[in-house]
């Protein structure tokens, strides 16, 4: 079977006379695996591994930062150079997750964080 994933995502600017938008609607996307991760992780302030359940190699993920105070960002390993900065109560993604075993940190206090990852 091909196209089990589908996603959309659209942004759109305008300030002080500069604008601009951007939408890609119904994008599909063709996965070997069949291995899905949906939970909700307490976050804390030192970085830890991000729960990926049973799926063996990551893909298609959205991250929800469910706290309505702090951030949270996401690195590519343990001790990596934030890549991904995701606000209070804000949503990333959809996006392919390239790394393999990824992490996640607090800013100032842990953060209930939901997580979807679907196996590449």
């Amino acid at each position: 079977m091909a196209n089990e994933a589908t996603f959309s995502g659209s942004m759109s600017f305008s300030k002080g006379g500069v604008a601009t938008s951007f939408s890609r609607p119904g994008q599909t996307q063709t996965v070997a695996g069949a291995k899905i991760s949906d939970v909700v992780q307490n976050v804390g302030t030192s970085e830890e591994a991000i729960n990926k359940g049973d799926v063996g190699t990551p893909g298609l993920c959205m991250i929800e930062n469910l706290d309505l105070t702090n951030f949270v960002t996401v690195r590519a390993a343990s001790g990596a150079a934030d890549l991904i900065k995701i606000l209070a109560g804000k949503t990333a993604g959809p996006f392919m997750l390239a790394a393999s075993a990824p992490y996640i940190i607090a800013n100032t206090a842990a953060c209930n964080v939901r997580i979807l990852i679907v196996e590449a």
